[in-house]
């Protein structure tokens, strides 16, 4: 199809401005890269620079904290890349049962080849309704083309997650009627395909799209436009509301750039641990997909040697640039490969949410480095890592970080007092 490269969508501006208050000493790192502004932080490491012109209006609409000044920008250690500055002292530890665990826990949390069957049956019979609708259209159901995104496409689908996310893409812009009468029309279709003709799949409309439930396998269908389309005058009323179609189109960019450059088989280990992740531990249930797989990626790929990394060095590497602050204010992090400009991959997470995420992550790696690899990956029989108190590992005690960000108070607009007069 000739609209691949015109899926763009403009990055919402910021709108809320919060602060860091600055409550231990300003330490400096003797890297190789320049950084800039302050850095704040306690034993375990420094976790960002403290953001200035405060006090500043918010742009207009969008969400997420606001981007800093350009001279706060700085590069998150990473020490990978500074092996040279730094001499060991001790041998490198043996990675094996690390490597061992991590692949042992993959296979866990990778379905079965059964079950990927079942959905792949699944998505192949949607895929043929629609292609019969694209060649002998029907009136009122004007489909252009069809994309499976996700999960299920990206190869990194967990276990149990009987899922698949697929993009229907219209030739102008949806209404919610244009949803239904796309849903029942598919449907209707996918029941005459079933073996079992006695049991009648169930669909169901939301504000993305509709959802197709089948012997316990779900399609979720999310119907967007072309991309030009997006410029019209939009009815929240009446039409698919426009957040909605720029994510279904986002979504098609995201799994098209995971496929192209997620070839090193490490990426996928590391999404569906991070997934794992995301379930199990609190900080992590903020982080979305789409940031999981850019992380992972850089964590795997992003090294100055070109040398392929190994699983448990590649998992290693991902907790301690999220220790180090990468998905910090005022870090250079990640930039997001399928917009346009400089957005960064945690750009929608709040200050509080980033803050959790690198607390986490320190806490994570010291447990790491004193060998309680079972505890972090959650594997059986093993105590589960707590963030709240003190946790021994090999006879070292290991102590959680404390959250470093404190949300400001709001201020109450000042009321003016009258004489009554």
């Amino acid at each position: 199809s000739g609209i691949n490269a015109e899926y763009g969508l403009s990055p919402a501006p910021d709108t809320q401005r919060l602060s860091f208050q600055p409550k231990f000493l300003f330490i400096s790192y003797l890297f190789e890269m320049s950084y800039h502004g302050q850095y704040r932080g306690r034993s375990s490491g420094p976790r960002g620079p403290r953001p200035q012109n405060m006090g500043r209006p918010a742009g207009p609409g969008g969400y997420g904290p606001p981007p800093l000044p350009p001279d706060m920008i700085y590069k998150s250690f990473d020490p990978l890349e500074s092996k040279h500055l730094f001499q060991r002292v001790a041998p490198e530890k043996d990675d094996s049962e690390l490597s061992q665990a991590i692949l042992t826990k993959h296979q866990e949390l990778t379905p079965s080849p059964e079950e990927q069957a079942k959905l792949q049956e699944q998505v192949t019979k949607f895929t043929s309704i629609v292609d019969n609708l694209v060649v002998s259209p029907d009136p009122e159901i004007d489909i252009e083309e069809m994309r499976v995104v996700g999960s299920f496409k990206k190869g990194t689908i967990l276990a149990g997650h009987k899922t698949a996310d697929i993009v229907l893409i219209i030739k102008h812009l949806p209404t919610l009627e244009d949803v239904s009468k796309i849903m029942n029309s598919i449907k209707d279709k996918m029941n005459v395909l079933q073996p079992d003709k006695g049991k009648k799949a169930a669909g169901t409309v939301n504000e993305s799209g509709f959802s197709y439930v089948c012997n316990g396998i779900t399609l979720n269908v999310f119907v967007t436009t072309l991309p030009n389309n997006t410029k019209e005058t939009i009815d929240p009323e009446k039409h698919v509301k426009l957040d909605n179609l720029k994510n279904s189109l986002a979504a098609i960019r995201h799994a098209r750039w995971f496929e192209e450059n997620a070839f090193q088989s490490s990426i996928r280990v590391l999404v569906r641990i991070l997934k794992d992740f995301k379930k199990r531990i609190p900080f992590f249930k903020n982080v979305s997909p789409w940031t999981i797989d850019l992380l992972a990626h850089h964590s795997a790929a992003a090294n100055t040697s070109g040398n392929q990394l190994s699983v448990p060095q590649v998992f290693r590497r991902c907790l301690q640039l999220l220790a180090a602050g990468i998905l910090l204010p005022g870090s250079a992090s990640i930039c997001d490969p399928c917009e346009p400009g400089f957005v960064k991959a945690h750009s929608f997470m709040s200050y509080e949410h980033q803050d959790e995420l690198a607390c986490g992550a320190q806490t994570l790696l010291r447990a790491l480095s004193h060998g309680g690899y079972k505890e972090i990956l959650g594997m059986k029989g093993a105590r589960m890592v707590t963030f709240e108190q003190a946790v021994m590992f090999d006879g070292i005690i290991v102590t959680p970080s404390k959250l470093a960000y404190e949300k400001p108070p709001e201020t109450q607009p000042e009321t003016m007092e009258t004489n009554g007069s």
